[in-house]
């Protein structure tokens, strides 16, 4: 996921909360974590309001959305991350990632 921290700072955007969450990309349990903040929604608030001002950032579920079976991540979780996707989208007002 060290992707997703790299796309966003090069976006003028550090992911703090995601930083913290994922022992900047490398923490032991990775696909758990990255599960939780798709299924529960932990870090949803932050990307809100991250996604009006910088409406180009890599998102989590971007990836999980498209590589996800290929990760072994569950098919709900896949379909958790599609539809986060879109409505990251919709805040962005354009089709981000496809």
């Amino acid at each position: 996921m060290r992707c997703v921290i790299e796309s966003n700072r090069s976006d003028g955007y550090t992911p703090t909360r995601f930083i913290q969450v994922t022992a900047d990309g490398t923490a032991p349990d990775l696909i758990a974590i990255c599960i939780r903040l798709i299924n529960k929604g932990e870090i949803l608030e932050h990307l809100d309001g991250a996604l009006k001002r910088f409406p180009t950032l890599l998102t989590l579920e971007d990836l999980v959305s498209h590589y996800g079976s290929v990760w072994g991540f569950d098919e709900a979780t896949i379909e958790m991350a599609r539809a986060r996707s879109e409505y990251f989208d919709q805040i962005a007002r354009q089709t981000r990632y496809s």
